[in-house]
């Protein structure tokens, strides 16, 4: 049964992040993304990978913290950057499962990086690599529909980066 419920998340999941980074403003990008990450939470605990869902936790409270700056026109300082991608290593580590578990936490590091930038073509590139590694992770821990998602997720983000080659000046500012 909880394979199965770890499947409908994916499908949900699904459908978030590919909306996600067709989103032209950073604010909407990041607030898709934590709905997102709070359902491939759960998604990951369902099937017991738990470097991803703990990995997953510190994705939503990084998308939340990095919405209050853009809300309040600000950028996160390095430090707040250096803080989350030392505590993605650290619980990284901790929830250490096999040498799988390598690629929740490279892929947050490289993500959060993205979603630290100003630049919206950052993010979208970031996604695109996320979504590589996601999508290799979600095949060996059995998130098959997650692994369509990370598959689409990298898709979308690529066709987001083509669609709006022509306007970087305006891509630079969003």
């Amino acid at each position: 049964m909880s394979f199965i419920l770890a499947q409908i998340c994916g499908v949900i999941v699904l459908i978030l992040t590919v909306i996600s980074v067709q989103f032209k403003t950073k604010e909407k990008i990041v607030m898709c993304m934590v709905f997102a990450n709070i359902v491939v939470t759960i998604q990951y605990f369902l099937l017991n990978a738990i470097t991803g869902a703990v990995v997953s936790i510190i994705n939503v409270i990084r998308c939340i913290v990095f919405y209050y700056y853009k809300k309040k026109d600000k950028k996160p300082s390095l430090i707040i950057l250096l803080i989350f991608e030392i505590v993605a290593i650290v619980s990284g580590i901790m929830s250490w499962q096999n040498m799988w578990s390598v690629i929740p936490i490279v892929v947050t590091l490289i993500y959060t990086y993205g979603l630290w930038q100003d630049n919206v073509k950052v993010i979208r590139i970031t996604t695109a690599i996320a979504g590589l590694g996601w999508a290799i992770y979600n095949i060996v821990v059995m998130a098959y529909i997650g692994a369509v998602q990370s598959v689409s997720q990298l898709i979308s983000a690529m066709i987001a980066l083509i669609k709006n080659k022509e306007g970087t000046k305006e891509n630079i500012e969003e």
